[in-house]
C-alpha cells in the first residue's frame, strides 16, 4: 500500500522512504488527494476480502486439539521396536493369465463409472490453421517484431477474407496451407475446452463456436502459437464415451483390482496352524519373512508400510497373528514375535516435544480440512462458460 502511493508521487520523503506521520496527518485531516480515490477503494476491496478469510481461517485453526492418546501413539510409532515374522503377495507379481476379465466385466464397470468418468458435452467441431509468426533470431529482428506480427495479421485477414468469399477449403488450396487440424470443442473448463494447450486459453474461439451457425468462420484469433482462423464444421450432441475407446483403461483397472482381490484371497487362506516357510516354499507367488525388526511406524523389506499395518502393529500381543493387512505394494498377515515396552522416561521427556509438533501439525490443516469437506458436501454450479 505504501508503495503504492509513493509511486502516486505522495507521501516519500527525502530519502524515499513513505513518511507515515505525513500520511496519518493526511487521513486525520481529510487530507487525502482525490485522484487516489480509485487506489482506496481496490484496497479496501482487498482487505476485506483477506480479512475475512484470515478470521475464518484462525478460528478453525485455533479449534485444533491433541489428546495424550495421540501423542502416545506417535511416541510408539518412532520409539518401539518390534520383530514379526511375514507371509506376502506382491499383486504385481501375479501374472496376467491367472485373472479372468471378461466383456460383462468390462460393461458393468462402464456402466458403472460411466457418469462420473466418461461423459461427453455437446461438443462443436472445428478445423483451424494457424499462420505463425517467426520467432526473432537477433538483435534486428526483435526491433521488427511488431512489423512482422502486422504482416501475418494481414496475411490471416486476406485469408479470411477469401474463404468468405470462396471457401475455406479452396483458401486453403490459394494459400498452399500443408497443415489443417481438427478439434472438438466444449464450453466447459476442463482440459483447456478441446483447444490445443499449445494455442493457450481462447475463450473467444469457443465463444465463437457456440454463438454462431455451423459453417461459420472466425475473425483472426491471437493464440500463443500464432493466429488462428476456425471454421465449424459439425455439432456433436452429449453423450458418453463409446465403451470400445475405453476399454483398454477399465481392463488395465480390473486387473490391478482382481490381482489385488486374489493376494488377498491367498494370503487370507492361510492358516494360524500352517508352517508359513513351508507353504511359501510350495508356492511361486508367496514371499516368505522370517524375524524382521523395525519400529512399530518403520518400513519393513518388500512390504514397506502402511497406517494399517502401523496400527495392527500396534495393537498386536507377542504371539498373535494378524489377519490379511494391504501396504502400498503388498498384501501381508503378520506373526509378532516380540514388542519392546515402552520406556516411560524417555516417553516422559519427549511428550511436551511429540504434542507441541502435533498440535502445531493440527493447527495448521484445520481450515483446510474443513474447506475441503465443505467443498464435498456443496453443489458447485459453474456458470463461466455462459459468461467468458
Amino acid at each position: 500500500f505504501q508503495n503504492d502511493l509513493m509511486n502516486a508521487g505522495l507521501f516519500a520523503n527525502e530519502n524515499a522512504k513513505f513518511d507515515t506521520l505525513s500520511y496519518q496527518s493526511a487521513v486525520e485531516n481529510g487530507a487525502l488527494p482525490p485522484e487516489i480515490e480509485p487506489l482506496l477503494l481496490n484496497w479496501e476491496n482487498y482487505l476485506r476480502i483477506w480479512l475475512a478469510d484470515r478470521k475464518l481461517r484462525n478460528l478453525y485453526n485455533s479449534l485444533g486439539s491433541i489428546n495424550d492418546e495421540q501423542i502416545k501413539y506417535d511416541f510408539m510409532k518412532n520409539n518401539v521396536n518390534c520383530t514379526i515374522d511375514y507371509i506376502y503377495i506382491s499383486p504385481n507379481t501375479i501374472p496376467d493369465s491367472l485373472i479372468l476379465i471378461d466383456d460383462n466385466d468390462i460393461q458393468d464397470r462402464y456402466n458403472k463409472d460411466k457418469d462420473d468418468q466418461y461423459t461427453l458435452e455437446e461438443r462443436i467441431t472445428m478445423e483451424y490453421v494457424v499462420f505463425r509468426v517467426p520467432k526473432p533470431l537477433n538483435e534486428e529482428d526483435s526491433l521488427n517484431i511488431a512489423a512482422v506480427e502486422d504482416s501475418v495479421m494481414q496475411l490471416a485477414l486476406d485469408f479470411t477474407a477469401d474463404a468468405e468469399d470462396y471457401t475455406f477449403k479452396e483458401a486453403i488450396e490459394k494459400y498452399n496451407i500443408i497443415k489443417v487440424d481438427t478439434i472438438d470443442v466444449h464450453e466447459s473448463f476442463e482440459s483447456n475446452s478441446g483447444i490445443p494447450f499449445q494455442m493457450g486459453v481462447l475463450r473467444n474461439a469457443v465463444r465463437f463456436a457456440f454463438d454462431t451457425q455451423i459453417g461459420s468462420l472466425s475473425d483472426p484469433i491471437t493464440a500463443n502459437n500464432g493466429i488462428a482462423i476456425f471454421h465449424s464444421i459439425d455439432q456433436k450432441p452429449a453423450g458418453y464415451k463409446p465403451i470400445e475407446d475405453v476399454k483398454t483403461n477399465i481392463r488395465r483397472t480390473l486387473l490391478g483390482e482382481y490381482k489385488n482381490n486374489y493376494a488377498i484371497d491367498k494370503i487370507q487362506s492361510i492358516k494360524v496352524t500352517d508352517d508359513w516357510k513351508s507353504t511359501a516354499s510350495l508356492d511361486s507367488l508367496l514371499e516368505y519373512n522370517k524375524e524382521e525388526t523395525s519400529t512399530l511406524g518403520g518400513s519393513f523389506t518388500n512390504i514397506g508400510k502402511s497406517n494399517q499395518l502401523t496400527g495392527t502393529l500396534l495393537a498386536m500381543e507377542n504371539g498373535e497373528i494378524s489377519d490379511v493387512v494391504e501396504t502400498f505394494n503388498a498384501i501381508v498377515k503378520v506373526k509378532m514375535i516380540s514388542k519392546d515396552t515402552i520406556n516411560d522416561s524417555l516417553y516422559q521427556s519427549e511428550y511436551n516435544t511429540i504434542r507441541t509438533r502435533l498440535l502445531n501439525l493440527e493447527t495448521s490443516r484445520s481450515y483446510t480440512n474443513w474447506l475441503t469437506k465443505a467443498k464435498k458436501n456443496i453443489e458447485i454450479e459453474d456458470y463461466r462458460s455462459e459468461v467468458y
